[in-house]
């Protein structure tokens, strides 16, 4: 499988980014490469640069470990 990445975030009871509020988790993708990624990741952390208790972040899927002999 090729890597893909997402772009995932939320908002926060505060800005310790400890607990979520419900409902407002978002993902975003899959995206065949980190740049294509990159770039949603920039637009939503900039429209969303005034509130301080949202976070986005990127992820990808993990390649599978082979199972040892």
């Amino acid at each position: 499988m090729p890597k893909q990445f997402w772009v995932i975030g939320a908002e926060y009871r505060d800005v310790s980014f400890e607990e979520l509020i419900e409902g407002t988790s978002r993902v975003y993708g899959p995206y065949g490469d980190y740049d294509e990624a990159r770039s949603i990741w920039r637009e939503r952390s900039l429209e969303s640069r005034f509130e301080a208790a949202k976070r986005y972040t990127i992820v990808s899927n993990a390649e599978q470990a082979k199972p040892r002999a």
